[in-house]
């Protein structure tokens, strides 16, 4: 009998040891097919015509500013990773030191992929430039999309290889006297998180510091060339335009990249945990705990094709070829989905719940589409109705996108509602309690709505290299041809930006509520005096609801911050462009070249200051609410954030959007109520600029850095949970 026992118990962990080693080989392949993949279209894109002198010129001072910005801000996130690292090792115990390691390899990834988008936008742009000065629409658009599929593909391999080796890594190196408890995939996914940690305060740092910057410049340049001087946005006589340009890289490349990478490891590492705990509690025939990073490797594959499959015909829109390439993309997916889920017989709840995910973050990204582009859908167009209101005032235009940004919050929000709830509602279904199965598949369905970032985020890279092009081509002098040409690509380019945006945030909605779980899950575990089992959180509790209401506050204060940090520092920069017009007259008359160094060099200072403070208080409130109120109050603190930041994340980011392209309309041909140049034209194209520069800290700043943000305080709150748990106890015994 014990002979059969221990055969049967043998016979099961050598399933369990080939089941994890086929998951991992599959995500650390597949990651790697992507990095190869997008280092072969690197050198596709490199070879391509850069270009006359003049448009390698302009180009090189971008490139310079932004690698100037990069140097500066990874250095200080060197020392402060380095910091931190240190505090975890000393801080946490038995796994201090592979938690800190973690924690650096996380940081480096998502710095090493952020570096790589800013290499090869800065060099794409002349080459796009070159691109619509000889052959027009489409030739441009294959160009610039292809160079941002570098970013996509590249940030999507490196996830997946990221984890992947990690737990490889931990598994081979940690014995077995070191974990509680047996299987390992707990705690080793816990020890994983600092991996996610450190990708995350590096997308912080990277989105709200390259947010401040380009929103810096962006208003400075507006508001002193076009409103003041009546100069063209990417005129080389403004001494912010090369700001301006390294601002589009830095905040759309740099920043969204490292935000995009942060919620796909952040969405997998939840699932991960909560489908560990299956494995612990349920022995299911596959590991759950691994699944996740199956699924994203299925969507990272999809996203290979779907680039391929991006095929633009002479002339067209390019809007509709990137909203098919999205579509095409999200229907290999799901087939690839349900094929491998009936290969690895698993119940189909598992495909349905990752698909309805990815539906979901496709309809954010339509109805950002819907309120942002100059399309609408049947008959509802906002951005043309805010172009009317521009002509009547700044307030009208104002009050009309704001009110729009609201609208936008509601279909996206039922969107996020509808799947949290049919993906729980089905995962109790799976035969592992109604909370395990319903919380894993709400967890899936984040990784499932993320799993194509690849394709998303270079649709997203796409938009910064265009809007470049646009620049270069201005300043090089280009035929008229040329620049209507890039300025069709730079709409669908502010479109695709928007989208994106909608989709991250969208995803970091799921992928917290996800990390929410996970976090209550690690309560369990917790071996303190005091702290039994899985916490409750009740809402009519006061230190619940306490909680919640300041988690409601970091959001709201946190955008603030942001906000004031763009408004001050450009100040700074509307002084110095000022100063140069007022003591350098041949500036305007083109006989004197403006110093575009100084601009560059407040833009890149500024930023870094302006960034801090929020970020540490994010921080810093997350820790002292749980010392202070407990663990459940921490619980409502998270949810209370969640609420919020989503709200206010979705109007920031598609009310800027409808701002600037409702801008974008009224300087383009299309507009013909007023004839260009006349007072009329001016009068309105003015308030449509003014209307911009509102939106410019909304879209570009703000908005996109709550959905970082999220992730950071519910990382926060699980990484630290066992000092959180110990210093509350402390306290409570004092008094």
């Amino acid at each position: 009998m014990y002979s059969n026992l221990y055969n049967m118990v043998l016979k099961t962990r050598v399933e369990a040891t080939m089941s994890t080693v086929l998951f991992l080989s599959v995500g650390l392949l597949s990651g790697l097919i992507s990095i190869f993949i997008a280092l072969y279209i690197y050198w596709d894109v490199m070879r391509l015509d850069q270009g006359n002198d003049r448009m390698k010129e302009v180009s090189a001072l971008v490139e310079e500013g932004a690698y100037s910005f990069i140097k500066v801000q990874y250095r200080i996130l060197a020392i402060f990773t380095i910091i931190l690292a240190i505090l975890f090792a000393i801080i946490f115990r038995e796994f201090g030191i592979p938690i800190a390691i973690s924690y650096i390899l996380g940081s480096l990834a998502s710095m090493t992929a952020g570096y790589i988008g800013i290499a090869v936008a800065t060099k794409a742009n002349r080459r796009t430039a070159a691109a619509a000065a000889t052959g027009g629409l489409s030739p441009a658009f294959k160009v610039a999309f292809r160079a941002g599929s570098v970013m996509g593909l590249m940030m999507a391999g490196i996830a997946l290889v990221g984890l992947s080796s990690l737990y490889w890594l931990w598994n081979f190196a940690i014995p077995d006297e070191f974990f509680i408890v047996v299987p390992r995939g707990p705690e080793l996914w816990e020890i994983i998180t600092g991996f996610s940690f450190g990708a995350s305060t590096v997308a912080l740092f990277a989105k709200a510091g390259g947010g401040i910057y380009t929103k810096t410049a962006d208003l400075s340049a507006d508001l002193v060339g076009k409103i003041e001087q009546h100069i063209p946005e990417d005129d080389p006589r403004n001494p912010a335009a090369i700001a301006d340009a390294v601002g589009d890289n830095v905040g759309d490349v740099a920043g969204t990249g490292a935000d995009i990478y942060d919620s796909n490891v952040a969405a997998i590492l939840a699932a991960a945990i909560l489908g560990a705990g299956i494995d612990l509690h349920f022995s299911p025939p596959v590991p759950f705990g691994l699944l996740p990073l199956v699924i994203s490797a299925l969507g990272t594959i999809a996203s290979v094709f779907g680039v391929f499959l991006v095929r633009p015909k002479q002339d067209q829109d390019p809007g509709p070829i990137l909203n098919r390439g999205t579509y095409i993309t999200t229907v290999l997916f799901a087939a690839f989905t349900v094929l491998t889920v009936m290969l690895l017989n698993l119940s189909l709840v598992i495909a349905v719940v990752a698909i309805i995910g990815l539906i979901a973050g496709v309809s954010i990204g339509f109805t950002s589409d819907v309120f942002t582009s100059d399309r609408g859908v049947a008959g509802f167009k906002p951005v043309p109705k805010m172009v009317e209101a521009a002509d009547k005032s700044a307030a009208n235009l104002i009050l009309s996108g704001y009110s729009y940004g609201l609208l936008s919050v509601l279909p996206s929000v039922i969107g996020i509602v509808i799947a949290m709830v049919v993906s729980y509602t089905l995962g109790a279904l799976l035969g592992f309690g109604e909370w395990e199965g319903g919380i894993y598949c709400v967890a899936i369905a984040a990784v499932g709505l993320l799993a194509t970032n690849g394709m998303v985020m270079s649709s997203d890279a796409y938009g910064p290299i265009v809007d470049n092009a646009r620049g270069v081509i201005e300043q090089a002098q280009a035929p008229k041809e040329a620049i209507v040409a890039v300025d069709k690509l730079d709409a669908s380019g502010n479109t695709a930006k928007a989208i994106t945006k909608g989709f991250a945030i969208g995803a970091s909605a799921i992928s917290v509520l996800a990390l929410f779980a996970a976090f209550i899950e690690s309560t369990d575990t917790l071996n303190i005096p005091g702290i039994d089992g899985l916490i409750v959180v009740n809402i009519a509790d006061p230190s619940v609801l306490a909680g919640a209401i300041i988690g409601a506050l970091v959001p709201v204060a946190f955008s603030a911050i942001l906000i004031l940090g763009v408004e001050r520092n450009s100040e700074r920069m509307i002084t110095e462009i000022r100063r140069q017009f007022d003591e350098h007259p041949g500036i305007l008359d083109g006989t004197t070249k403006p110093d575009y160094d100084r601009c560059i060099a407040i833009a890149t200072s500024g930023a870094i200051r302006e960034l801090m403070p929020g970020t540490l208080i994010a921080i810093t409130v997350t820790i002292v609410t749980g010392i202070i109120l407990g663990l459940e109050a921490l619980a409502g603190y998270l949810g209370g954030a969640v609420l919020s930041g989503l709200i206010l994340a979705l109007l920031m980011d598609n009310a800027g959007g409808a701002w600037d392209n409702t801008k974008k309309i009224i300087e383009s041909p299309e507009y013909t109520k007023y004839e260009e140049g006349t007072e009329d034209w001016h009068r309105v194209h003015d308030i449509s600029v003014t209307g911009d520069m509102v939106g410019d800290p909304f879209k570009d700043t703000a908005g996109p850095s709550i959905n970082t943000l999220l992730v950071v305080i519910s990382l926060t709150a699980t990484l630290f949970l066992p000092i959180i748990a110990q210093l509350h106890v402390w306290l409570l015994a004092l008094f």
